[in-house]
């Protein structure tokens, strides 16, 4: 089994970002279920469904979770570590499920980021935690204001150290793996809030036209980079330093965009839902595609990764 671990600063969106997952993987249950498989803890799945009910209701969940104190944690399986039709590439794989355990919470970026600067006995929670080599990283894209003031680049100086340190913690764990195939992470960035990025700094990204399931992967790498680049130049300087020699490697970072759909209402902004038919039921209206091919990306990892023990 491999891992995956979520972080992302307070505020970030990271609850919207759990329940859209969630409300992706109810989705592919139903439409893939001979192919992909999810399942976790009853206290898991009563966060997760509570979360799910308000976006379906058309509300923004209350205020983010408190994930240090209620952290989650799911597995997902797939069949042969595929989920696209068809599959891809040309080998005989395996029938069975290959599985990924996705981690959310019970240790902060903030925290993450001050194990840099202090020796710590760690609980092996925590370990198992820092152990995950697919790390998925949030960029609340509704902070990326391109503004000279010196407050500003303060708030950007602050986000790109910590987005650093974490990375570096995480891999300084990894690289101490005895396994050498386990000495890789892999980044997904997942860029929450998109549609709330300012248009400036939209324009100043060169941001592709058109919805970013349209994107070719290409594009959305160039983007990536020059995300990193005006935004995230130490965290850029950690991966780039990583990717090759060492005892760990990084993996090219892999991006997605994620939104909601909001309409004003008498009592505030209310979150737009559509129907699933034939399926039944009803989903916020959210980017689907994306959260698809962040599964997926998961698939391909849960087969390729090696079978750590992960402390189940």
């Amino acid at each position: 089994m491999g891992s995956a671990l979520v972080v992302g600063d307070p505020g970030a969106g990271l609850t919207t970002f759990v329940g859209l997952l969630y409300t992706a993987e109810l989705r592919l249950g139903t439409q893939v279920e001979d192919r992909f498989r999810f399942s976790a803890e009853r206290e898991t799945i009563r966060q997760l469904e509570g979360i799910y009910g308000e976006l379906v209701a058309g509300r923004f969940p209350e205020r983010d979770v408190n994930w240090e104190t209620h952290p989650v944690s799911f597995t997902l399986g797939f069949r042969g570590g595929r989920l696209r039709r068809g599959g891809r590439g040309g080998g005989v794989r395996d029938e069975g499920f290959d599985t990924v355990r996705v981690q959310v919470g019970g240790i902060s970026a903030q925290e993450i980021s001050e194990l840099a600067d202090r020796d710590a006995i760690l609980e092996d929670s925590t370990r198992r935690l820092l152990r995950s080599p697919v790390v998925l990283p949030l960029i609340d894209a509704s902070r990326l204001e391109d503004d000279p003031e010196d407050a500003t680049r303060r708030i950007r100086a602050r986000y790109d150290r910590l987005l650093a340190t974490t990375l570096e913690v995480i891999g300084r764990f990894l690289a101490a793996e005895p396994d050498r195939r386990s000495r890789t992470m892999h980044p997904l960035f997942v860029v929450t809030k998109f549609d709330r990025c300012p248009p400036a700094t939209r324009s100043a990204l060169e941001v592709p036209d058109g919805d970013p399931a349209t994107w070719s992967a290409d594009a959305r790498a160039r983007l990536g980079d020059r995300m990193l680049a005006r935004f995230f130049p130490r965290a850029a300087s950690s991966l780039a330093a990583r990717s090759t020699g060492g005892k760990l490697r990084v993996a090219r970072p892999k991006w997605y965009f994620s939104s909601l759909e909001v309409t004003s209402g008498p009592q505030g902004p209310r979150v737009v839902r559509r129907s699933l038919a034939p399926f039944g039921g009803w989903e916020p209206v959210y980017p689907f595609e994306e959260y698809r091919a962040l599964i997926e990306e998961l698939a391909e990892l849960a087969h390729q990764l090696p079978g750590l023990d992960f402390g189940e």
